[in-house]
């Protein structure tokens, strides 16, 4: 009776130890949602010089626990050009814990980003549109990824994550091309053309292809917009 009990509190421990293990390896989800804006597109995209314009931006991160997050904040804030915590919760979806913070990236007509994340503009050779992308900093990214797999023994991918993108129309009325995302919560396929008239606002999530691109080319394109 006694080895019983003993294997079976072995066993139980196992279990535990396993389950425990497991809440630790999924900790290494990140999520995206910036707001972005139809005039600084424009004015980035026209300007003849190199500029950045600086975004808000809210990301979310798994973590093992919501207890002692001093380390992960202090990680997390060298990838952004500012960094503030918000909170920690369990998420009611997956039932994960989720550390909030804003922080701030940038819009920008230059080939490179500082931040972790940012967006990209570039003008069309015939001045009609604006091309926009979304775009990772690679060795941020590369640098991000090893510091979670030592810490979690997962790899980081985008594909586990959500990035959304908030487009406010604060110009005139426009014309805007989207393809490959969820626009407003509909599936987009096909590029779609989308009229926008001033103070409208629509929500860009990126499809599981989009996110796959950026992760392996460090950019996806996310709209097209109409340079008037």
């Amino acid at each position: 009776m006694k080895t019983f009990l003993k294997t079976s509190q072995n066993w139980f421990a196992r279990i535990l130890s396993v389950f425990g293990l497991s809440f630790i390896l999924f900790g290494c989800q990140i999520n995206f949602n910036a707001d972005l804006y139809s005039s600084d597109l424009i004015s980035l995209g026209n300007h003849p010089e190199e500029q950045s314009v600086s975004l808000p931006m809210t990301i979310e991160f798994q973590v093992a626990s919501c207890d002692d997050l001093s380390t992960q904040n202090r990680i997390f804030s060298t990838y952004f050009s500012e960094y503030e915590f918000v909170g920690c919760d369990v998420n009611s979806e997956d039932f994960m814990s989720y550390v909030e913070a804003r922080v701030s990236t940038s819009v920008t007509n230059r080939t490179e980003i500082s931040d972790l994340v940012g967006f990209q503009v570039d003008r069309s050779d015939d001045n009609k549109y604006m091309y926009v992308y979304v775009a990772i900093n690679e060795n941020s990214f590369e640098e991000l990824k090893e510091y979670i797999y030592n810490e979690t023994f997962q790899e980081l991918s985008l594909s586990d994550s959500k990035f959304s993108v908030n487009f406010i129309n604060d110009s005139g009325d426009t014309t805007v091309w989207i393809q490959s995302s969820f626009v407003d919560r509909k599936p987009i396929v096909y590029q779609t053309d989308f009229e926008i008239k001033k103070r409208d606002k629509m929500k860009i999530q990126l499809s599981d292809v989009v996110k796959l691109h950026l992760e392996e080319n460090s950019w996806a394109p996310l709209l097209i917009i109409a340079n008037e």
